[in-house]
């Protein structure tokens, strides 16, 4: 929850037994018709709410018993607020959600176990890696996030020509979707210029800073030293393409630029 330290569901309620968990991306496609043709055109895709399915056990002695723990189940659940989840087969993959009306039953006629399940609603649509970029050790990555055998990407670069790894499902667009990217600078010079090649995406800070400064891009949005600047700019952004972005650093006489954000998967 929110706020909270994330905590071991089964530890908190150790009579509730996880029995694993799925989930579906939405895919919305849209069209637009047109009368002197036949058939629809395409315009384009957006990924809808995101719903995880998870499932559980809950052992009890006796009807008051089951009554108890599942005010402690609901209770848990019922505070209003986004709560991050992840499960044990995708501990590097988290998801934000809200938990739907599930019910809990007993599994028959005089039986004190009970099944019962929990829809997410997950209203990104996506689910983000566990740290940010420029957290990550790709030692300890799991499977499904698209890194490769002996492939390191480095997410803190000083020289003016470098490739940066997106393994995320989609592009990272901090302008069309919105998405969470931050570009952390620091530069010597009159300027500090960069360009994501692979995309054309651009981005200028066009006046003179100290080397102790901390400029910060923050999707659309300019800070130096916490204080808005980006009327000294070319009010520009920098779109990461799946996969490896060629990327060119120019103007400044010597930089430290680290990209910071959280990897994206549809699944």
């Amino acid at each position: 929850m929110k706020g909270k330290d994330e905590f071991d569901l089964t530890a908190r309620l150790p009579n509730v037994i996880y029995l694993g968990g799925d989930s579906t991306p939405v895919f919305n496609n849209r069209y637009q018709d047109d009368v002197t043709r036949d058939g629809s055109h395409f315009t384009g895709t957006t990924f809808g709410k995101l719903i995880f399915t998870a499932n559980f056990l809950l052992r009890s002695r006796d009807y008051y018993d089951q009554k108890l723990l599942r005010h402690e189940i609901y209770k848990l659940f019922g505070d209003r607020e986004l709560c991050r989840f992840r499960t044990d087969t995708d501990l590097q993959k988290v998801m934000y959600g809200r938990p739907t009306t599930f019910e809990i039953k007993f599994i028959a006629d005089g039986d004190d176990d009970s099944l019962f399940s929990i829809q997410f609603e997950i209203p990104t649509g996506y689910k983000y890696s566990l740290v940010r970029s420029d957290e990550i050790d790709v030692d300890y990555i799991s499977f499904g996030m698209n890194f490769k055998l002996n492939e390191k990407p480095i997410y803190q670069q000083t020289a003016n020509n470098f490739k940066i790894y997106n393994p995320s499902d989609i592009a990272i667009d901090p302008y069309y979707q919105r998405h969470d990217l931050m570009l952390l600078i620091k530069f010597s010079g009159n300027s500090y210029q960069i360009t994501n090649n692979t995309n054309g995406t651009n981005y200028q800070y066009n006046v003179a800073i100290q080397s102790s400064d901390n400029l910060v891009l923050n999707g659309l949005s300019t800070t130096l030293n916490g204080n808005p600047a980006s009327q000294n700019t070319n009010f520009g952004y920098i779109k990461l393409e799946k996969g490896w972005n060629d990327i060119t650093v120019s103007g400044a006489t010597s930089h430290a630029t680290t990209f910071s954000f959280p990897f994206i998967y549809i699944d």
